[in-house]
């Protein structure tokens, strides 16, 4: 699958996982009598949801392909604001920029001296049958589960944090991935690792967030980009 095109559906998976399961909590794994559930993880996510209002990490994609025995590894920094505002810087040798301004996608090359944007139809798709937002912002954890199959696969400790372990399944088979792997710290109910399954196993993408702060100020500024002087603008599907 084109890198651009994986870029716009990872925004998109991302703003879905963080909708749902993103919160300012601080538990730690020796201080509780008991793992939670299922039901009582999800209930705690949906309780906190609305505490949330900003994120900053740092983030590292590895995307790998076994049967050709390839693996990209790209890592940089990520800002999100809720609803619609993302930064995604990646560290050379990528050397790319990223960003959502609520309208628009830009994934911005700095060697090459191009931009592409991306005009976001939420709600609708493109002639191209991509909906940028398909898993949506804000979305519900009744959605979510109106959407997938969701269980509790394990529930581990490192040193005295809790991870809780949670796949989705997806009820239409047609999607782009057969299966999501999300590792939940307990501390702060965030997914810390996110593991995305496409072509039935065979394209593995991993998502690792790490330094996570939240509720920290952004400016709407932080989320506008504005094209440098001899940058060319392309519209892939003007």
């Amino acid at each position: 699958m084109d890198k651009q095109i994986f870029n716009i559906i990872f925004f998109s998976l991302f703003a879905f996982v963080i909708s749902i399961f993103l919160v300012n909590r601080i538990t730690l794994c020796n201080e509780t009598t008991k793992y939670k559930t299922l039901d009582e993880v999800l209930l705690e996510v949906e309780k906190a949801d609305g505490e949330f209002k900003t994120m900053k990490a740092g983030i590292v994609i590895t995307r790998t392909i076994p049967l050709l025995e390839s693996t990209e590894i790209s890592k940089g920094k990520i800002h999100y604001k809720k609803p619609d505002r993302l930064l995604l810087k990646f560290d050379p040798p990528r050397d790319e920029v990223n960003i959502i301004d609520g309208k628009h996608i830009w994934v911005y090359h700095p060697k090459a001296k191009q931009v592409e944007k991306y005009t976001i139809n939420k709600g609708k798709q493109t002639s191209q049958s991509l909906n940028f937002f398909g898993f949506g912002y804000g979305e519900s954890v009744a959605s979510a589960r109106k959407d997938y199959t969701i269980s509790l696969t394990d529930t581990t400790e490192i040193g005295k944090k809790c991870f809780y372990v949670l796949d989705l399944l997806p009820r239409n088979t047609s999607t782009q991935y057969t299966k999501i792997r999300l590792w939940i710290d307990e501390g702060l109910w965030l997914p810390v690792k996110i593991e995305l399954h496409e072509s039935g196993g065979e394209v593995v993408n991993i998502i690792e967030f790490d330094h996570i702060k939240l509720n920290s100020r952004m400016s709407d500024k932080l989320f506008v980009f504005d094209v440098p002087r001899g940058v060319e603008v392309v519209e892939p599907f003007q």
